[in-house]
């Protein structure tokens, strides 16, 4: 179970990394929603297309490791007007 800030700091080392896996948006949210504890980083992909998520992230700080779920959710991408 992870906690906001963790989820958060989790998003900001990783959003290269899930951008290259076929992520177009990231963000972090309750995981209640997802049927998870804690709080998850929710990576958005388009439909139909492939993606390479990882299931969780890992991190550490202050010499403390602790990992965060990442969920997948499909979502047409953002177009500018």
């Amino acid at each position: 179970m992870a906690t906001r800030k963790q989820a958060d700091l989790a998003r900001e080392l990783h959003s290269d990394q899930l951008a290259k896996d076929g992520a177009h948006a990231i963000e972090v949210a309750k995981g209640a929603e997802y049927g998870k504890t804690g709080f998850v980083v929710v990576a958005h992909v388009a439909p139909g297309e492939k993606h390479a998520l990882p299931s969780r992230l890992t991190a550490k700080v202050s010499g403390q490791l602790f990992s965060v779920d990442v969920v997948a959710k499909v979502s047409d991408q953002f177009e500018p007007e």
